[in-house]
């Protein structure tokens, strides 16, 4: 199948306005992806409590973006997250997203009531504990952060859903299928659960993060936002604009594998600005010694873990 991905230079969040219209609007706007009146989940990338030039967690001036032209929509708005070990709401009021959804009176939703969904098609896992806003929302529209990753190599739109699965399994899920082939399939399996709902990936490019990412790299521009329907597309062409080899992303590799998604990056349609006119200078990756092993973030999570273990039993 084809996918589009749409791309526009963006060179400071002061822009983002415009760039992210251009964006929904090379897609065919966003009445294609958002029907009127509508609940509609933002789901940024809010990793942990940090100050948005630490560029770990999606900027607030995209996130305010994209809830103006939801508004023209006349949408329910929700806005949520759960870091893992970080309170949701000192972590939002940290990254600057709290006070934008205050000032447009867009919820804030805190991903803190779980409910069990079926995956009988899944490849590694048959059933996820989802927020329950999975269930509330018409649409949902995810909004990473550009960045490179210590275990998957990179994440972007796929990654970035790994949260709607809230709470003490998440942490275990690290561990358990902390093997590539198992983490990038248990990654696709949720993605394929929830992509029914996931309308449109809009990808925080201005600035992301190189090397040790999610959280121990530094920043690093980039000036250009990203969208599309399909979040491996989107990816795959992220990845590559940075100067990564897309091949050697997991759930690149077993999406292309994979008959619910068939990936074929031959089928990808850039959109917007022309890829000769796109110049970034490649981002550093994570250090080899950390790739495809346990990052050392879910070290701080070993006592949360323990705390909560009854929620682990299958």
């Amino acid at each position: 199948m084809p996918y589009s991905v749409s791309l526009e230079k963006c060179s400071s969040y002061g822009q983002v306005d415009k760039s992210v219209g251009k964006l929904i609007a090379n897609l065919g706007g966003i009445s294609k992806f958002v029907k009127k009146g509508q609940k509609v989940l933002l789901k940024p990338n809010i990793v942990k409590g940090v100050s948005p030039e630490a560029c770990a967690t999606t900027h607030p001036a995209v996130v305010e973006s994209v809830i103006r032209i939801l508004k023209g929509q006349n949408c329910e708005i929700l806005v949520g997250d759960m870091p893992f070990a970080d309170d949701t709401i000192k972590a939002m009021k940290a990254c600057g997203i709290y006070d934008v959804c205050k000032k447009h009176g867009a919820e804030i939703a805190v991903f803190d009531r779980k409910i069990k969904v079926k995956n009988s098609n899944g490849l590694v896992v048959k059933e996820f504990l989802l927020t329950d806003y999975f269930r509330e929302a018409d649409a949902i529209v995810n909004i990473p952060k550009l960045k490179t990753h210590s275990q998957l190599y990179f994440t972007g739109a796929v990654k970035n859903l790994y949260s709607m699965m809230p709470g003490p399994r998440r942490g275990f899920y690290h561990l358990k299928h902390s093997n590539m082939e198992y983490f990038a399939n248990m990654l696709l399996d949720l993605y394929s659960l929830l992509r029914r709902k996931v309308v449109l990936n809009i990808m925080d490019g201005v600035y992301g993060m190189e090397g040790n990412g999610p959280c121990g790299g530094s920043a690093k521009f980039a000036g250009i936002l990203s969208a599309s329907s399909d979040a491996n597309a989107l990816d795959f062409v992220m990845c590559s604009l940075i100067g990564l080899d897309p091949n050697n992303l997991p759930t690149i590799h077993y999406a292309g594998k994979r008959k619910d998604f068939m990936f074929d990056e031959k089928s990808i349609k850039t959109i917007g600005e022309e890829l000769k006119n796109i110049k970034i200078e490649p981002f550093k990756e994570a250090e080899f010694s950390t790739l495809n092993m346990m990052p050392k973030f879910v070290s701080k999570f070993q006592g949360y873990i323990t705390r909560h273990k009854s929620e682990l039993v299958y």
